[in-house]
């Protein structure tokens, strides 16, 4: 009698235990058991509506100064130098010597010939009277002719050569540091010292190509340069008319004022661009597929997802503007991509009061 009261309890037991899990089966009642909550088989997703609001974004790129008008002072001729006419670091203005070599040798030859020259001139003309008048032949006319324009030029030859032992500032500039001392015998191409501007910079740096329609001429950039903690001006000057096919970027030039000499050739410089836009779209980072053949979204279209194809912009921590592909008020899937494929029903899980 006790052994069929007890299996009449554990028959019992077992009833309420499992009951919870048949009613809903004797009810015509199903549980939803997708790991991922779809509905119907349409995978659950979250989107976002895209609305166009004022944007600023800041780019930087790697840089480096330089002088506008940079050259190094070198000599064309062999020769000792006599003057030394500059002092390290030098402000001087075009025209102004900086040294000079001797040319003592240079000027005697150049007298002699001049003094040649001038007889020569004389018995050319001579024999030019007395050909015209039959008392002596073309020949000898000819003769004379020739050895005073060889004597011409060879003046010529003498002056630029006598010229070049003054070396002169080709422009106005900051000198260098001296390299060769007074009476020195040097050779020619020997460097003697650099000329450069200070008060005109220009920065040269380069831009990724997906930032092409961010660049004008014209437009303002900040430089930043270590030791300072304000940033410098910076204007475009030009910008390179073809994109490099090894790095695919764009090399862009920029003029920087230095009135007050802070920066030298060679900084190192922070190009920073602010491009201020009063409607851009954008959409979350994780909503942005790329590939080796294109960047596209999935958008939501009648309930259904489209992979669509886009341009994209300045891309932030978080955020990836759109420049092409996408207008305000189109559905942009942001969560739950990787369950959908192009053309499949989504089921749209946004929180209460989200699109």
């Amino acid at each position: 009698m006790k052994k069929a009261i007890a299996a009449v309890v554990l028959v019992a037991v077992a009833g309420v235990v499992a009951w919870p899990k048949v009613s809903p089966l004797l009810s015509g009642e199903t549980t939803n058991t997708s790991d991922n909550g779809a509905r119907n088989g349409a995978p659950a997703v979250k989107t976002v509506r895209l609305e166009a609001a004022p944007f600023e974004s800041r780019l930087t790129f790697n840089g480096t100064l330089i002088a506008d008008s940079s050259i190094d002072i070198k000599s064309e001729l062999r020769g000792k130098i006599d003057n030394i006419a500059f002092t390290d670091g030098q402000r001087v203005e075009a025209g102004e010597l900086i040294v000079s070599i001797e040319s003592g040798e240079l000027a005697a030859e150049l007298s002699s010939v001049r003094e040649q020259l001038a007889l020569a001139e004389t018995n050319a003309e001579r024999l030019q009277n007395l050909f015209a008048s039959g008392s002596v032949t073309a020949s000898e006319r000819d003769d004379a002719v020739s050895r005073r324009e060889v004597l011409k030029a060879e003046e010529r030859r003498l002056a630029v050569r006598l010229e070049k032992t003054q070396l002169l500032a080709p422009f106005s500039g900051t000198l260098g540091l001296r390299e060769v001392s007074l009476g020195d015998l040097i050779e020619a191409d020997t460097l003697i010292t650099t000329l450069q501007t200070i008060e005109d910079l220009k920065v040269d740096f380069s831009v990724p190509e997906r930032y092409q329609a961010l660049l004008e001429v014209g437009m303002s950039l900040s430089l930043w340069v270590s030791g300072y903690d304000q940033p410098f001006s910076a204007r475009v000057r030009a910008i390179s008319p073809r994109v490099d096919i090894n790095t695919r970027t764009i090399m862009v030039r920029a003029d920087v004022a230095n009135g007050e000499r802070k920066l030298l050739p060679g900084n190192y410089a922070r190009v920073e661009l602010i491009n201020r836009e009063e409607a851009a779209l954008l959409v979350p980072s994780v909503a942005v597929l790329q590939s080796l053949e294109d960047v596209s979204v999935f958008t939501v279209q009648d309930g259904v997802a489209v992979r669509t194809e886009v341009k994209t912009g300045v891309r932030s921590d978080s955020h990836v503007q759109i420049l092409q592909g996408l207008q305000a008020g189109d559905e942009v899937i942001t969560q739950g991509i990787q369950s959908v494929r192009d053309g499949q029903r989504v089921d749209i899980r946004n929180a209460a009061g989200t699109s």
